[in-house]
């Protein structure tokens, strides 16, 4: 069993009272809403956000009590609201390995149960009476949604900034990891130095989290990823493989990249050819490991940000979830 096993197996008490506040508080007059918060929790994802929450949480003190568990569940419902919506935007067909909500039902159902989910994430937000805390994910929400339209207005810009890449990455992924941990320390009333330190550990995890999807959308199988493989060429998200690659790529190779991406944008059915071309010019320019280069500096940084914790075996889990997020690729 792996240390990321490891951990689920110690947090079990824990993930199995998330999972029960979950299916306890995802339950409307239709049936359709527990259907597909069923089909959610069953087709598995690895719970990362809750996990990190309840480390956190642990890790500043918390020893018993409900506070960690509600808002845990909090978090894992406005991240599984995001993925209904985020399916329906993308039309993707495969998540985790298995068909999407919107694949099973239809767009229409994967919206609105999304809106009831995070709907039902703010009652159990409020279940704790900390306004730091409700601030914070109330704010995450807003910040997450402001990336997803960030990356919608940029999509196919092939000459997309690193730095605004950056600031999509953090919108979209990392502010739910960041706020996730934060939470922990906040629910303890910890001082200020522990709570940005959560905060940025938080942060550059969730980076790393998703230039590893990202790398992985050019180098894995769909197997691995859990999703059908090009997502994001087809999507026409630039991602920063591309960003890398376009950058030193040859004026030649640019305008190739440009056609190829603009053509993409328009065009009304997957052309392999054309991934495969990217796909040799991201090889060529070693887009996949300068964005492994990116990923490492974020690991250093994710470990100086715990060094202001005492060692104990929940700094260790954290620590070990951060290993084992960059162990996926490097």
């Amino acid at each position: 069993m792996d240390k990321f096993q490891n951990i689920i197996s110690e947090l079990a008490p824990d993930l199995k009272k998330v999972d029960e506040i979950i299916l306890e508080f995802a339950v409307g007059k239709s049936p359709l809403i527990q259907e597909i918060s069923n089909h959610l929790i069953s087709s598995g994802g690895k719970r990362i956000r809750p996990i990190l929450l309840i480390l956190a949480a642990k890790l500043c003190g918390t020893k018993s009590g409900s506070d960690h568990q509600n808002l845990a569940a909090a978090v894992e419902l406005i991240h599984s609201a995001t993925l209904l919506h985020d399916d329906v935007v993308d039309t993707s067909q495969i998540r985790r390995g298995k068909k999407t909500a919107n694949a099973i039902w239809d767009n229409k159902s994967s919206i609105l149960v999304g809106d009831y989910l995070f709907s039902i994430a703010f009652q159990l937000m409020v279940r704790g009476k900390n306004l730091r805390v409700l601030d914070l994910l109330a704010k995450a929400s807003s910040i997450m949604a402001d990336g997803e339209v960030m990356q919608l207005e940029n999509s196919s810009d092939v000459a997309l900034s690193q730095e605004k890449y950056f600031e999509i990455i953090f919108g979209k992924t990392a502010v739910l990891f960041s706020a996730a941990c934060e939470s922990g320390a906040l629910v303890n009333n910890r001082p200020e130095p522990e709570v940005s330190a959560l905060r940025e550990f938080g942060k550059n995890l969730g980076i790393i989290f998703q230039i590893i999807d990202d790398v992985l959308d050019y180098s894995s199988q769909e197997k691995i990823l859990g999703k059908e493989i090009g997502n994001d060429f087809f999507e026409g998200k630039v991602t920063l493989p591309i960003i890398l690659t376009y950058k030193n790529a040859s004026e030649a190779e640019r305008k190739l990249i440009r056609d190829i991406f603009e053509k993409n944008l328009f065009g009304a059915e997957k052309n392999q050819n054309d991934f495969a071309e990217i796909l040799s010019l991201i090889e060529k320019r070693k887009g996949i490991d300068l964005a492994k280069a990116s990923i490492s500096r974020y690991h250093i940084s994710a470990l100086k940000n715990l060094e202001i914790f005492s060692d104990s075996v929940f700094k260790q889990n954290l620590i070990a979830i951060l290993n084992y997020s960059s162990e996926r690729i490097l």
